[in-house]
């Protein structure tokens, strides 16, 4: 599977109680501004700066994912071992 990662469109970027926010589609999180008086277009360049992105593959398309997230998207599969029934 291929991975597409590019930053986080401005679009997504919400505003709640004139602080901006922005929020995981993948694990649910969110961030948001401490203080009001950050524009949108400032808290996207931050979002990019710290690893939020845009993930893109064959199987999904997701708008806005969380550093966490993207970097879980890179590791491989990890395969449990099945136990056999004594």
């Amino acid at each position: 599977m291929s991975l597409l990662t590019t930053p986080v469109d401005i679009a997504h970027i919400d505003v709640m109680d004139s602080r901006p926010l922005i929020y995981c589609q993948c694990c649910r999180s969110y961030e948001h501004a401490c203080q009001s008086g950050a524009t949108p277009k400032m808290w996207q360049q931050a979002a990019t700066y710290v690893g939020w992105r845009h993930v893109r593959s064959e199987h999904f398309d997701l708008d806005v994912v969380c550093p966490e997230c993207v970097a879980e998207f890179h590791q491989p599969v990890k395969h449990r071992e099945l136990r056999k029934a004594v």
